[in-house]
């Protein structure tokens, strides 16, 4: 549940110069989490994905796999689906936020920047 969202931001030109877009947000979820999210698009799909920020899930490297998991993916996918099969594929618990989170924080970058 989004409890504020903090901040999106984007950086670059765009596909349109042959340069990625590089979008970036912040979502503070219920509980004081916060999770980052730093995408690379061209065009209406992702790049390369990043998330970090002051949550926690097991195994760490399981965050990896989910951003792996966004590579490829056209802005107008389900995210939650993707993620949730990224999460059991590599058996991560998620300590203090949710799949919903991470997708909302993915949602965020791109509909703050690109309308």
């Amino acid at each position: 549940m989004l409890l504020s969202i903090v901040s999106a931001s984007h950086l670059g030109t765009g596909s349109q110069g042959g340069e990625p877009l590089l979008l970036r947000s912040e979502y503070k979820v219920k509980g004081g989490k916060l999770i980052k999210v730093a995408l690379e698009v061209e065009g209406d799909v992702i790049k390369s994905a990043k998330i970090y920020g002051d949550f926690f899930l097991y195994p760490e490297d399981a965050i990896e796999l989910i951003e792996q998991a966004l590579k490829g993916v056209r802005l107008d996918s389900d995210f939650e689906r993707i993620i949730t099969e990224a999460v059991k594929r590599s058996g991560a618990e998620l300590l203090g936020f949710s799949v919903n989170d991470i997708a909302a924080a993915v949602r965020l970058a791109f509909h703050n920047n690109l309308g």
